[in-house]
């Protein structure tokens, strides 16, 4: 049996519901999101930097294909970036980012083991 869980309305008209609340929070959030990622397939829906709506199947789950491997030993690592989330794109199949303030709802399933 499969339950349908949505968080929706995460953006208000003046601002999103991340930068709505305290940092703790947002930390709590991201935290939440990444092991809901980490578990299975994720839809996000959140508007991109240019302002266009995009909703993305995605996941950070290894058995699903997010699998990270660097190109050689030399290659430059950046710092992590606390604004961003990092995914493997299902449908592109490669990867590719959000914002955490951009995310208008999430959306995943609930499988009983």
């Amino acid at each position: 049996m499969h339950r349908r869980q949505h968080w929706s309305s995460l953006l208000t008209q003046a601002d999103s519901y991340y930068n709505s609340v305290s940092e703790p929070e947002r930390a709590l959030m991201r935290d939440w999101i990444r092991g809901i990622l980490q578990e299975g397939e994720v839809i996000v829906d959140f508007v991109k930097a240019d302002g266009e709506f995009r909703s993305m199947k995605c996941t950070l789950s290894e058995s699903l294909g997010a699998k990270y491997t660097k190109k050689n030993a030399t290659e430059n690592t950046r710092p992590a970036n606390t604004d961003t989330c990092v995914v493997w794109d299902l449908n592109r199949e490669a990867w590719r980012s959000f914002r955490w303030d951009s995310i208008v709802s999430i959306h995943f399933e609930l499988k009983n083991a």
